[in-house]
């Protein structure tokens, strides 16, 4: 509790000392919490769904997209690691059926 007590009044001292451009953006140290509005009540399904919505559109439009060009480089390069992925997991599987065959036979 005193810790509290000593930080609060820390703060006035810090925010009495700094320039009065500073000081506006000081919370004194006794600031009401705001309450809630509206407590326990929901918003109805379809305004949750709008708000989504709108969230989304904006979001998305701060999407940097590729352009096509771009797009189609980097589809390639996808193509080429997985086409090599494939052969990688597939000359392993080879030489672990032959390594076990080896074994049991």
């Amino acid at each position: 509790m005193a810790d509290k007590t000593e930080k609060a009044k820390e703060m006035t001292k810090v925010a009495a000392k700094a320039p009065e451009k500073s000081r506006q953006i000081v919370k004194p140290a006794a600031a009401k919490v705001p309450e809630k509005s509206k407590q326990g009540e929901k918003k109805s399904l379809v305004e949750r769904i709008k708000k989504w919505w709108r969230e989304t559109v904006g979001e998305l439009r701060k999407v940097t997209w590729p352009t096509p060009q771009e797009a189609w480089r980097l589809t390639k390069i996808v193509l080429a690691v997985m086409a090599a992925m494939a052969a990688v997991l597939g000359l392993l599987d080879l030489l672990f059926s032959f390594l076990i065959g080896l074994i049991l036979a």
